[in-house]
């Protein structure tokens, strides 16, 4: 069913939009953003198939925490072994197929099912399978063969965990490599998690997501982030791979942004008044300031509607200390109003998606091959 959602939304006349130049190309059709079964499609041919953040360790910080995750549409659990190493695994029972944790839990030595009590290693191996052969017949030794909990692939950096659900895209350093090369100055392990902010918006993720790379809005729905760094000292958003990123320099910076917290030791001049901006096909964000780490998360709920939540790191003493508090504070009211003013947008658009006078848009030469990008992304993905 969803070989055909696809074809039907994406027809060789739509795939061929996405290849001219900018200015003669177009972004993706109003389907994309409002169909229920296209969303069930991007599930399992996009989400599935990506590599997603899926959560944090600081979830599970101590041996035998659990914290179950839902990704693509499938429930999964994040554990910490016996060696307090982070695992991840389908967050269901070999048996019958019944949710194993159904909320966070901690010191856990086993997981065990509720609906007939077998029983699961921190390494998801099978323990014990109760009246197994019958009424006080317990297979107490399934042994190495028996069907374990099924492993998911994942990797982590710093506090965050991505997985990779079906397991055949490419190695995750490969994948990270362009953060990674541009960022070699800044002192990641100082980085503590302050706060998360979560937003409930009407809007279909990919609005969401074209909006946080999309400098062109600046002017009309963020003056105060235009006093800071006007447009004509910014660019439109590069694009490498799966990565969108974009810097521009702070010619004003303000009270929750570049002003009144620590900085990230040993940055030179340059790093003191730099912004960044990187976003992770397909529904991560990472934004980079002397002073801070924002790390965006979407969830799609339903075709017009998405959980965002942004979690703010900050360095060092700046994310507990008292003295740092009316900063810290300072720092959550500017993403509040800031995302306030781009949901007031990404609604009022996700509104116009049912119009047959849009469908893809005009594209700006200067300002949207990142759309034309992230258009052919989504393209190939679902229908690869």
């Amino acid at each position: 069913m969803n070989v055909d959602v696809v074809r039907n939304v994406l027809s060789d006349e739509v795939l061929s939009r996405f290849d001219p130049e900018t200015d003669e190309a177009t972004g993706l059709p109003n389907a994309c953003y409002t169909s229920p079964e296209w969303l069930r499609a991007e599930n399992e041919r996009l989400f599935a198939r990506t590599w997603m953040l899926a959560g944090f360790c600081r979830d599970a910080p101590g041996k035998g925490d659990v914290c179950p995750v839902e990704m693509a549409g499938m429930p999964l659990l994040i554990l910490r072994d016996n060696e307090g190493e982070i695992r991840v695994f389908h967050n269901v029972c070999r048996h019958r197929g019944a949710v194993i944790a159904a909320g966070k839990c901690s010191g856990r030595k086993v997981l065990t099912c509720p609906y007939h009590a077998w029983t699961y290693g921190l390494d998801g191996s099978l323990r014990s399978r109760p009246h197994f052969f019958g009424g006080d017949r317990h297979d107490t030794d399934p042994g190495p063969g028996a069907p374990g909990l099924v492993p998911v692939r994942h990797a982590v950096w710093h506090d965050l965990i991505f997985v990779n659900i079906s397991g055949d895209e490419t190695p995750f350093e490969e994948h990270w490599e362009p953060f990674a090369r541009r960022t070699r100055q800044y002192d990641f392990s100082a980085l503590r998690h302050a706060k998360t902010l979560e937003f409930d918006v009407k809007g279909n993720w990919k609005l969401i997501y074209e909006n946080f790379y999309d400098a062109y809005h600046v002017p009309a729905v963020h003056p105060r982030l235009n006093e800071m760094t006007p447009l004509a000292e910014r660019v439109g958003a590069r694009t490498e791979g799966p990565w969108f990123h974009n810097t521009s320099r702070m010619i004003q910076p303000q009270e929750g942004r570049g002003v009144g917290m620590p900085f990230y030791p040993g940055l030179d001049e340059r790093g003191r008044t730099t912004e960044w901006y990187f976003h992770l096909f397909p529904t991560a964000g990472i934004q980079l300031w002397p002073d801070q780490l924002a790390v965006f998360q979407l969830h799609a709920i339903e075709p017009g509607r998405t959980i965002e939540r942004i979690h703010l790191y900050f360095i060092g003493e700046g994310a507990t200390e008292p003295q740092y508090a009316r900063n810290r504070r300072n720092v959550y009211d500017m993403w509040r109003d800031l995302n306030t003013e781009d949901f007031e947008i990404v609604e009022n658009m996700q509104a116009a998606r049912s119009s047959p006078g849009f469908d893809g848009g005009v594209l700006s030469p200067y300002w949207d091959p990142a759309t034309r990008h992230f258009a052919k992304l989504v393209a190939t993905h679902m229908t690869v």
